[in-house]
């Protein structure tokens, strides 16, 4: 099989959607820290960015390349408090292809607070950040111990309490993606990053008369070129076997294969205590963001007999997902739009310099379109002692199109771009050349060095979505011209990039070998813990409300917040629902009142305000 890169450069290769997210999110975060040093790193606003410094630093003398993959779990200290393996899995689980060929699956594991011959250890939650392509081992090392602390108790373990429960918390890179090897890919680095700058030069769609035609032209050139680069080699290749029911089953076989390594690392005692009792299936515990919860409902509609705790936190309606995560996904995204500029109107113009002092939210919706507009014809010209710099039209509704993501942070800092550019002067400006420059510039590795920024591909996410959901290659670029102003009549703020997800799809000549086709939903063995918010960009509440349906017995938590997933604004509410149902099993009661969290000064809901948050 075909090996994967040398992983020591990256964790993953972000998709077009998230190199969206990446390249802004690195610009808001540069602002944030430059303006504000206390707030926020970008590793909090961004934690599906993947960075490249900090977290990424290992232990001792620890290499990735050095680890061998093994049929049982063998963990290795790696990074400061954690432990690594990769764990050898079947490359087919469903159709006998290729029999005897692995993949060679990549963990990162923060160990519980107490050993595993404890009573109180509750055995391992595994998480996934989304995507589809996001890298559970990024995620595991920037967020383990905060997940970890919301799940884990409230006491100490010094301070016994026999019906507490602590858990270990494990990220892994699902196949094709990051570490885990054979990576998907469809070129090689250097040609990949020569594309990914010819593509991001076109612009968005809708951001000249000749985008739709060349992007068309260019995806469809792309994906059929992936197609004969695949054809070409001999044997197997993972993009036929990165389905998300492939990845339920490594789900799976990783809790079982966990559940061995617990059992052959407690004491004998302990070993002979449990020998009497009646042998029980190992249950998944799981908590999966965004795409993270289409894996998580996947996973309880194949094997509805090994749930165990199940939080699905930022719900992906399965129809949506299925159609390219269609239209549905953006029901609320303006809904988050709109909320800055009424965010403009209450703080005033001390704190947004869009709003005036009799400023209505009409007043500033105009004036940030106006802003916006005046980009498309003209983009604004930066000159730095560094060099020179266009900020574009396509980059300021990117720039808009992610701080929907995390509004209580971004929203201050988009109103302060956006004034810039209108004035067209100001240290942000600088600020945005600086950023920007390095996703601009093709900048070959020295000495085998890493890139200035981690190659970027969307294959991983294209290789997923596209194979699990219906085939959309039969589709012409009229009815996907339908389709775009389709969404950009739901969201103006998000249609022209959403929809290229289905553009990307329409392109792509590969599907997986085994996709499930089953029927979403069913009675699991324990009840899965849905959560969303009442504003979120690209998961609706609707969306978890319909999911939450179709799985009896199932609680739903509803966050009256902005953002995506719960983790935009945390509130105490919900922290204490989630640590509740890992340590007890319970769901939420239909209705209940939340605390109120302390929130920053210049949030987006400091003048809207927090009301409760409900279950039902």
């Amino acid at each position: 099989m075909k090996g994967g890169p040398d992983t020591e450069q990256a964790f993953s290769r972000p998709s077009s959607r998230r190199r969206q997210l990446l390249v802004t999110g690195a610009l808001a975060s540069a602002l944030i820290l430059s303006l504000h040093p206390d707030a926020p790193s970008l590793s909090r606003l961004f934690p599906w960015s993947n960075r490249q410094d900090g977290f990424t630093t290992p232990s001792s003398d620890f290499q990735w390349s050095a680890i061998e993959a093994t049929e049982q779990l063998e963990f290795h200290p790696c990074y400061y408090g954690f432990e690594c393996a990769k764990l050898k899995l079947p490359l087919d689980y469903f159709n006998g292809t290729h029999p005897g060929e692995t993949i060679s699956l990549a963990i990162a594991k923060l160990p519980a607070k107490v050993p595993v011959t404890d009573s109180r250890y509750g055995g391992p939650v595994l998480i996934n950040p989304g995507g589809p392509g996001g890298s559970g081992v990024g995620l595991a090392l920037l967020e383990a111990q905060a997940i970890q602390t919301i799940i884990d108790p409230a006491n100490s373990p010094a301070s016994f309490h026999s019906s507490d429960r602590y858990y270990d918390i494990i990220g892994f890179d699902p196949r094709g993606i990051g570490l885990t090897e054979p990576a998907a890919t469809c070129l090689d680095d250097d040609a990949q990053w020569s594309w990914m700058l010819r593509e991001y030069s076109e612009g968005i769609l809708g951001s000249s008369d000749a985008s739709l035609g060349r992007r068309w032209s260019m995806t469809h050139a792309y994906g059929s070129a992936c197609k004969q680069v695949m054809e070409k080699e001999d044997g197997s290749n993972i993009k036929q076997y990165m389905s998300t029911a492939s990845v339920a089953r490594d789900m799976l076989e990783l809790a079982e294969k966990h559940a061995e390594y617990v059992k052959s690392h407690q004491s004998c005692k302990h070993e002979l205590q449990d020998s009497t009792a009646k042998e029980e299936s190992v249950k998944l515990q799981y908590w999966g963001f965004s795409y993270g919860t289409y894996l998580g409902s996947t996973f309880a509609s194949m094997f509805p007999d090994r749930v165990g705790r199940l939080v699905l936190d930022g719900v992906v309606n399965s129809d949506d997902y299925n159609e390219s995560l269609g239209n549905g996904s953006l029901h609320d995204a303006e809904k988050v739009m709109d909320l800055f500029y009424s965010y403009c109107v209450n703080v005033g113009p001390e704190q947004c310099r869009l709003a005036k002092s009799t400023s209505t939210v009409s007043d500033v919706k105009e004036r940030v379109t106006t802003i916006l507009n005046s980009l498309y014809h003209n983009p604004l010209p930066i000159t730095t002692p560094s060099g020179p710099e266009v900020f574009s039209y396509s980059d300021l509704k990117g720039l808009a199109f992610t701080s929907l993501y995390l509004p209580a942070y971004m929203f201050p800092f988009l109103a302060d771009i956006f004034a810039a550019v209108e004035s067209g002067s100001g240290n942000v400006l600088d600020m945005l050349a600086n950023v920007f420059r390095p996703a601009h510039i093709y900048q070959c590795p020295l000495n085998s060095s890493a890139p200035a920024l981690p190659i970027l591909s969307d294959v991983p996410e294209i290789s997923i979505l596209c194979s699990d959901g219906n085939d959309q290659s039969k589709e012409n670029i009229s009815a996907f011209e339908s389709y775009w102003h389709e969404l950009e009549n739901t969201s103006p703020t998000s249609g022209s990039i959403w929809s290229i997800l289905r553009m990307k799809c329409a392109a792509w000549k590969i599907r997986a070998v085994y996709r499930y086709t089953g029927a979403f939903g069913g009675e699991t063995s324990h009840p899965i813990l849905w959560i969303g918010n009442t504003a979120d960009p690209v998961t609706p509440l609707r969306s978890a409300r319909i999911m939450h349906g179709r799985f009896p017995g199932s609680g739903l938590l509803t966050q009256d917040s902005a953002g995506h997933c719960s983790s935009a604004v945390p509130t105490l509410c919900t922290v204490k629902a989630i640590r509740k149902y890992f340590q007890t099993g319970a769901l939420p009661p239909k209705t209940q009142s939340a605390s109120r969290h302390p929130l920053p000064s210049r949030s987006i809901l400091h003048p809207l305000r927090l009301r409760s948050s409900t279950a039902s």
